[in-house]
């Protein structure tokens, strides 16, 4: 199942490459868990041995990553984070293992993960080979939330500002009456979510030749561009706002095959960290109305996956009349459930199946992997939409 990225680290492919190898020198066609990939410290093998862009400091005896704000920090990698020590909680490296799999390079069983077939592929090879190229590109368009970036970057005509890519969970402004306080359920990507998840696939773009800074020469050699780019994405940060576009503006013509969408699991953004900022409240009632969310984001993509299965459109608003015939599973609120799930269609493009629209008429882009869509879902929920689906076919 595919999760949304949120974490710079994961946006240096170059990175991603090293941990895999590492892992595969670790563990060969064995299954490891998030703590198995942070370095470690007493174990065999570890990260910097596969790394190739720990620098030397003259003061110190032993290469670094130059990632790492603390140099000497016990967290050892950027990417990881250590087992001696986490700054990051764990986000790191869950992020990590989620780039791992929505690049279709690891397998998933519950919370462990095992090489794939493409990953096998990717770590065959030296990251500066020519072969790499091709591999990247198939792996990145694996992955829902990138077509979700390409869709975003089709909308714009010349150069592409960073700060028009908004790429992140639905903001439907809900408000619940909770002892007499109206509480705004958090069912949407912060802004420092966004700029994280954008920063990320930007790179990702960069990397694999849809996407160049304004103030970058264009490689000399495109099955090399991978490390043309290398200079950049090496930076410890990126500062560029202005981006030219290298991908054909009918790339969506013949209903690209996303193999990586988001899954039933992963329409949802994670409410953990807002208990860290005192927002009980907020939590509780989001992780409260959490499986409606998640109910009506996935009627939304499931329903538009077998309408281009189909070669049909989607009424977006006589799917709204029938969801509320089962309110108990898709309705929080009555008021305005029209405008709520025309918000709520923002979904689509992250999940990896973008659409264009004519009225209340949805035309799906891509083709997904319906297997991997429904991973997770409910029976009932799939029973329901699959009783609805010729009713809001066009």
């Amino acid at each position: 199942m595919a999760y949304l990225i949120n974490r710079n680290p994961s946006g240096r492919i170059i990175c991603i490459h090293a941990l895999l190898k590492y892992l595969y020198n670790r563990f060969r066609e064995n299954s490891f868990s998030l703590n198995d990939m942070k370095y470690d410290t007493d174990a065999k093998f570890n990260i910097h041995q596969t790394c190739s862009l720990l620098i030397k400091l003259p003061t110190v005896n032993y290469k670094i990553c130059p990632y790492l704000d603390n140099p000497l920090s016990r967290a050892k990698c950027y990417l990881t984070q250590s087992l001696a020590e986490d700054t990051q909680k764990s986000k790191s490296v869950s992020d990590a293992f989620n780039a791992l799999e929505g690049l279709g390079l690891i397998n998933r069983t519950g919370t462990s993960g095992a090489i794939s077939a493409r990953g096998k592929q990717f770590i065959k090879h030296e990251y500066a080979d020519e072969e790499m190229c091709k591999i990247i590109h198939e792996a990145v368009l694996s992955y829902g939330p990138f077509i979700g970036l390409l869709s975003e970057l089709t909308r714009t005509d010349g150069i592409v500002d960073r700060y028009d890519i908004t790429l992140g969970y639905p903001v439907t402004n809900e408000t619940i009456k909770n002892q007499n306080k109206l509480i705004r359920l958090s069912t949407g990507s912060e802004n420092d979510t966004i700029v994280r998840t954008r920063s990320t696939l930007i790179l990702w773009a960069i990397t694999s030749g849809f996407l160049l800074p304004k103030e970058i020469d264009v490689p000399t050699n495109k099955n090399m561009w991978h490390v043309e780019v290398l200079p950049y994405i090496k930076s410890k940060k990126w500062n560029s706002k202005k981006y030219i576009k290298y991908f054909d503006k009918y790339f969506f013509s013949n209903k690209y095959y996303v193999g990586n969408p988001l899954t039933y699991n992963s329409m949802t953004k994670s409410t953990k960290a807002l208990r860290e900022r005192h927002q009980e409240d907020i939590r509780d009632l989001s992780l409260k109305y959490e499986n409606i969310i998640k109910n009506r984001r996935f009627a939304i993509v499931y329903l538009l996956a077998k309408c281009s299965d189909d070669n049909k459109k989607m009424d977006i608003t006589k799917l709204s009349l029938l969801l509320k015939t089962a309110p108990e599973l898709f309705i929080i609120s009555m008021t305005n459930f029209e405008a709520t799930l025309y918000i709520e269609t923002g979904i689509a493009a992250v999940a990896g199946i973008p659409f264009t629209h004519i009225n209340n008429v949805l035309s799906p882009l891509t083709k997904v992997n319906i297997e991997k869509l429904t991973s997770g879902a409910p029976k009932k929920i799939l029973d329901f939409l699959d009783e609805i689906y010729k009713k809001i076919t066009v």
